[in-house]
């Protein structure tokens, strides 16, 4: 597990590239936040399932990409203040094996 990275899922009404997504996530980093925009399938009870911690965004205001990942930004510090790099996933992608490591390494040089 790398535990200076984060990562803030964001979706709705993935299904499995939901799962896929998070399984490709959890036990890697040091903390995953999932992000639902109005879903009306399981995703908020899947990512539950998987120990991640969830935000349903307000439906009174409406939806952007930017709105989850601010929030899940905002969420992800709360709740893992110490993280040094947080790396945003839309819930229908996977984060392919190598490749938080090869990130992590590549702007660790850069500081």
């Amino acid at each position: 597990m790398i535990s200076d990275v984060g990562c803030v899922v964001i979706g709705r009404n993935e299904g499995d590239r939901l799962r896929r997504c998070l399984m490709s996530l959890v036990g890697q980093v040091a903390a995953v936040v999932y992000v639902d925009s109005g879903s009306t399938d399981a995703s908020v009870a899947l990512a539950h399932a998987l120990g991640v911690t969830t935000v349903e965004l307000d439906m009174a205001i409406p939806f952007t990409a930017a709105r989850g990942r601010n929030e899940g930004f905002q969420a992800l510090q709360g709740r893992s203040p110490s993280l040094c790099y947080i790396q945003f996933v839309d819930g229908d992608c996977e984060v392919l094996p190598g490749w938080l490591d090869a990130a992590r390494e590549f702007l660790g040089f850069q500081r």
